[in-house]
């Protein structure tokens, strides 16, 4: 947490000493999550999730700026299959998440509606979760224990659309893809799983300067 406050300073710094602009504002959205364990006998891991947070900007050039992110997010993966002689059973893992992406924007400068693009790397730390567990009609849940729960580095890279509401107000909806360059499960030791999120929501930001 340190970390991520001192580098808010910094764009806030940033921002006032050599920058064009500085916003501020409030994110709500969700994801699509997937897990390919990388396991021959397993199918993907899918699930939806949700989340939101504070959003921050800093406008260097007319054209380019950079977007901090600090979100809450919940992540799912679902799982459902059988086994011989008991039954079917479904698995789902939930993880709630701090996840923070530091993100190039990349802006085309027209009235109203202002099409972005964006990439960048996203810090993804497990903050707890749980696996929920159902075979033959009873349901079993697990809290994930302290060392289950990892801090992952990932990319991220979409597109979005700044709309003008008024001069200092915006409203921003956009679509990213999110891969996980690190996620390293213990169940699935021996295969090396790849965990990746299509994110979408809504940025609101209040133009400070």
């Amino acid at each position: 947490m340190k970390g991520i406050l001192t580098v808010t300073v910094l764009l806030l710094f940033c921002s006032l000493a050599f920058g064009q602009g500085f916003s501020v504002g409030a994110n709500l959205g969700g994801s699509y999550n997937s897990m390919n364990p990388d396991d021959p006998t397993m199918d993907n891991l899918t699930g939806l999730g949700f989340g939101g947070g504070l959003v921050f900007e800093v406008d260097f050039l007319p054209m380019l700026g950079v977007e901090l992110d600090i979100l809450y997010s919940q992540y799912k993966y679902s799982y459902s299959g059988e086994l011989m002689l008991i039954g079917d059973y479904d698995i789902t893992m939930t993880y709630n998440n701090l996840v923070v992406p530091i993100l190039l924007k990349y802006k085309f400068a027209m009235p109203t509606i202002s099409p972005y693009f964006v990439a960048g790397p996203s810090i993804i730390k497990n903050l707890s979760g749980e696996t929920e567990i159902t075979l033959m009609d009873t349901t079993v849940t697990a809290d994930f224990e302290d060392d289950e729960l990892e801090l992952d580095f990932g990319i991220q890279f979409g597109a979005g659309a700044n709309i003008g509401v008024t001069p200092a107000i915006n409203i921003s909806p956009y679509v990213r893809f999110q891969y996980n360059l690190t996620g390293d499960l213990d169940w699935t030791d021996g295969f090396k799983e790849s965990m990746y999120d299509i994110l979408f929501g809504i940025n609101f930001t209040y133009k400070i300067r």
